[in-house]
């Protein structure tokens, strides 16, 4: 087992925050994606909230398995009270434990070669430390800390908007939370890659708000087919090949679009891919894509028949995006086999550098109005937010949208 489990790309969950851990409990359930196995870890400053994502973890455990070495309660505050400060200073202050815990995810039979990293980014303890922790491991650490895996090692983040209703504190969040995914303070890119997604763009439940169980299944199902089975399948798409071109144009951010159970007997792949674009996770502007990869995951027996090939699925793909005016984007294709008798086809979109302004428009002035509130005097609680930290976050997000301008 470990000899076929050692070829494949390994990648390592690390969740923070309660809508974070709840994305990846949902990992245990995922038997099917040895990319990942058991290589998952859940963090939080509140004692509750962690105890609340261990209770999910544990039904989907092996008996004797213990749920609490994948939890890790950081920070001397319960809970972040919402702010993202108090997230990142959480974080900070703990951050030789989270680097010891990670690090042991990391090195356990091997090392990694990407951390997949889940936030909700309308929340202060997930979306204030993610991207502090990722910044930490790609340059923060002194000599000491550091270690010769963490050179190599690609960071790529899930990150969830949050209702268009939500509270203006929460736009707020969403809006900073982003930029510091995206930049580092230096204003240098920090996380390898962004993946995006929106509660109100994946939920009919905008009402109340409640039924992240329907956006989280969409997460997992385009996140275990971006990762795919590994560097031995077919045409395979690895981690190094979704952050080398966009990190070298700007390019970074993503969002999924997935189409799942298609009759690859019925359907041609330029329909497939048409589908897919229809279930983008972020209100968006498919013609905007300045990066564009494809994963066509399909019945082993079709493949092996000829009925999908891998030039089928390039051909195809490069008349897709000639129709949509994609023709300059860059990209890859990939196909994938699965262990199924029917015919059903899934597909993967991911669309990078596409203009974020459909998805910012939804929150922008209300970060605004949260901005001057600030400005004026209002309370972060224990937390402090100077004026040029502030600044800078806006204006890092600002020149990274023009880059990505559609």
């Amino acid at each position: 087992m470990s000899q076929v489990r050692d070829t494949y790309t390994r990648w390592a969950v690390v969740a923070s925050g309660e809508g974070g851990g709840r994305i990846a409990s949902q990992f245990f359930t995922r038997s099917d994606n040895p990319g990942i196995d058991d290589r998952i870890l859940v963090m939080n400053t509140n004692r509750a909230d962690i105890r609340n994502t261990i209770s999910h973890m544990e039904s989907n455990f092996a008996e004797g398995e213990d749920p609490s070495q994948h939890a890790l309660e950081f920070g001397s505050q319960q809970g972040a009270g919402n702010f993202f400060v108090t997230g990142m200073e959480a974080a900070r202050e703990d951050l030789d434990r989270i680097v010891g815990n990670i690090g042991d995810l990391a090195t356990e039979g091997g090392n990694v070669d990407a951390f997949l990293h889940a936030a909700t980014l309308g929340g202060g303890t997930g979306n204030g430390s993610i991207p502090y922790v990722i910044d930490q491991f790609k340059s923060g650490l002194d000599t000491d800390r550091r270690k010769n895996w963490m050179d190599s090692t690609i960071h790529t983040a899930f990150a969830v908007w949050p209702y268009y209703y939500e509270a203006p504190q929460r736009q707020f969040n969403a809006v900073a939370g982003l930029s510091r995914l995206i930049r580092s303070p230096d204003g240098s890119q920090n996380a390898d890659m962004v993946l995006l997604a929106a509660n109100s763009h994946l939920s009919d439940d905008d009402a109340t708000g409640t039924d992240y169980s329907e956006v989280n299944e969409q997460i997992i199902s385009a996140i275990d087919l971006m990762i795919g089975a590994g560097r031995e399948t077919r045409g395979v798409i690895d981690v190094q090949d979704y952050v080398t071109i966009p990190s070298q144009i700007g390019a970074y951010h993503f969002t999924p679009a997935v189409a799942t159970d298609l009759n690859g007997g019925m359907f041609e792949l330029e329909y497939m891919f048409d589908k897919a674009a229809e279930n983008a996770f972020v209100p968006m502007d498919v013609g905007t894509s300045r990066v564009t990869y494809a994963v066509v995951r399909a019945p082993e027996h079709m493949i092996e028949s000829g009925d999908i090939t891998e030039p089928d699925v390039q051909n195809a793909f490069n008349q897709w995006k000639r129709e949509h005016g994609l023709l300059g984007a860059s990209g890859m294709t990939s196909l994938t086999p699965k262990q199924e008798r029917g015919d059903s086809v899934d597909v993967l979109l991911l669309l990078g550098g596409f203009d974020l302004d459909p998805l910012l428009d939804h929150s922008w002035e209300e970060f605004e109005e949260y901005k001057e509130s600030l400005q004026s005097g209002r309370s972060l609680g224990n937390a402090r937010l100077p004026a040029d930290e502030l600044r800078r976050i806006e204006d890092n997000l600002t020149e990274y949208m023009e880059i990505n301008e559609g």
